[in-house]
């Protein structure tokens, strides 16, 4: 089905968005790093599976860039995945690298993003975690 026909057949416009969507899958060092904080953390392996988030990046050329762009901004992203969970960085571990990055989450790219909404995005940032501007 052609973008043209989806979007006539439901009266409304698809908009596709110019950005990389990156899920970022929490691994097994994740969920013991949060065991240790809080004995009756749920597990990131139930029945809805792995804890993921999704983040928009800058969209790139070739996947090789987004790559590079995940390596340089790691230390951002692994913060976030961290207070997402607990806010108390005196509590994060302090390997927060690359490495460690890939050690803790398993990382997704997905080129392409559309918004099948037909209603305008909104974007309010939120409380900013610690070290990431909004």
């Amino acid at each position: 089905m052609t973008r043209e026909s989806r979007a006539e057949e439901s009266e409304g416009t698809i908009w596709f968005i110019n950005r990389t969507v990156v899920v970022v899958r929490a691994c097994q060092p994740f969920e013991d790093w949060a065991k240790g904080i809080d004995e009756e953390a749920p597990t990131a392996y139930d029945s809805s599976g792995k804890w993921s988030n999704a983040y928009l990046i800058p969209e790139f050329n070739t996947e090789e860039d987004a790559w590079e762009w995940l390596e340089a901004n790691c230390g951002m992203l692994f913060e976030l995945e961290l207070d997402s969970w607990y806010t108390d960085p005196e509590a994060w571990p302090e390997d927060r690298s690359w490495n460690a990055f890939r050690e803790w989450f398993d990382v997704e790219l997905i080129e392409m993003a559309w918004d099948l909404v037909d209603e305008p995005l909104s974007s309010e940032p939120p409380e900013s975690p610690r070290g990431v501007e909004a």
